[in-house]
């Protein structure tokens, strides 16, 4: 007969089995063990005595003390690191030779608060409130041919209400790729959201400070533009957005990337659609019991409308640092500024259209875009008619008649050409 350990729950399965008259070969059958066992655990029982195995020492009953004060040691962390780090830590440091499964038992009967499961509540919000972002790194896809593997990037979206995905697939994993597939996304949704949760990325987050948390400024200025509030996730908490890292999970579990070949990113991107769109036929949303895609037609409806015209994307940016003269070189040209911010440090950015100067998020210059000007100074009236500037009115006046007419003295030269 095979044998099994008895659990001491077991001793309330025998003496209830016993009480309703059956023999004790046929509980020891029922159990898988012998007819002996079953008649001392009825004699221990009768007599009330004590288990006497349950006082044997325990080889890692030295290492007691060690492990309380490891236990301690991690009680105000966040993550405590596994057991397999303490068991290394024991065998490297302490002399401990015993197996693992020894010491994973040894701490589970001793150490029971360390198994125990950490509880939390479910919640749902509101339609339109909430957008989920995060990106699926390193997907290895064939393009082109098989056997020419490539690693993508797929930035994830998910709305917190009705779990409708969009994805955008790219081959970098910068600022650039970051920003316009939000903007993709948008368009895709229809709509604008209230609040969007990102994992703390560098394209995002620069500091987490929970709802302050300091932003990058691309982004900053882009959500800003369309008045979205950012509220990231906490560093290293995926349950945070538990949502949409369990949606990115069945999406890629259903992708056979192994026995695909994919014409290009755009064949790439198209069949990752047409994948979601049958998924949100199944897929149900956990506040209205109904599909993804019922769902979303009904919480479109509570999306902000999309703006006329996205915020501008920055062709170029760079920070740099105003120079002695007041003037801070950028993309080949000179661009002026108040002399207050003489060897300050500024982000210059050019969006295509217009050049912007920014000290710690504020505006301090704006100037337009002259394509094909190289080593040119652009001057600012406000910097030269500030009162700190010494200049004679005469001098003054020169230099605000070349300021104010800059542009049209640009055109004017621009126009001969073409003549």
């Amino acid at each position: 007969m095979p044998q099994s350990r008895l659990l001491p729950a077991d001793d309330d399965f025998i003496m209830n089995m016993k009480k309703t008259e059956y023999s004790n070969r046929e509980i020891a059958k029922k159990l898988k063990v012998s007819e002996g066992t079953i008649r001392y655990r009825i004699k221990r029982d009768q007599s009330d005595r004590e288990d006497g195995r349950k006082r044997k020492p325990s080889a890692l009953d030295r290492f007691c003390a060690v492990i309380t004060q490891w236990i301690a040691d991690y009680e105000d962390s966040r993550r405590r690191p596994t057991l397999k780090t303490l068991y290394g830590w024991l065998r490297r440091d302490h002399g401990y030779e015993r197996s693992y499964d020894a010491f994973r038992r040894y701490v589970r009967k001793h150490f029971p608060e360390l198994h125990k499961r950490k509880a939390w509540i479910r919640i749902e919000t509101p339609p339109g409130t909430l957008l989920f972002v995060d990106w699926k790194e390193d997907v290895l896809v064939q393009i082109g041919e098989p056997g020419r593997w490539v690693k993508i990037q797929v930035l994830c979206f998910s709305m917190g209400f009705s779990r409708k995905m969009v994805v955008r697939v790219s081959a970098k994993k910068d600022l650039n790729a970051f920003i316009h597939s939000h903007q993709r996304a948008f368009c895709v949704f229809g709509g604008l959201p209230e609040v969007i949760r990102t994992d703390c990325l560098k394209s995002a987050i620069i500091q987490w400070k929970g709802s302050h948390s300091v932003l990058n400024e691309s982004y900053k200025r882009y959500v800003s533009g369309l008045e979205i509030v950012v509220f990231p996730a906490r560093p290293g908490t995926p349950q945070d957005k538990g949502k949409m890292e369990k949606r990115i999970r069945d999406l890629f579990s259903r992708m056979d990337f192994k026995h695909c070949v994919f014409a290009d990113m755009a064949d790439l991107q198209e069949k990752l659609d047409a994948e979601l769109q049958e998924l949100e036929k199944e897929w149900r949303c956990g506040a209205t019991g109904l599909s993804v895609e019922e769902s979303f037609a009904y919480e479109r409806e509570y999306l902000r409308a999309l703006p006329a015209d996205f915020p501008l994307f920055p062709l170029k940016e760079k920070r740099t640092t105003v120079r002695r003269d007041g003037t801070v070189y950028f993309d080949g040209n000179y661009y002026q500024v108040r002399g207050e911010y003489r060897d300050r440090s500024v982000l210059c950015i050019n969006t295509g259209e217009e050049i912007m100067i920014y000290h710690n998020g504020q505006r301090i210059g704006h100037f337009p875009y002259l394509p094909g000007t190289e080593g040119m100074v652009m001057l600012s009236e406000h910097a030269i008619e500030a009162k700190d500037v010494y200049l004679s009115d005469t001098v003054r006046q020169w230099a605000l008649e070349v300021a104010q007419r800059q542009v049209q003295i640009y055109q004017e030269i621009i126009q001969r050409r073409s003549v």
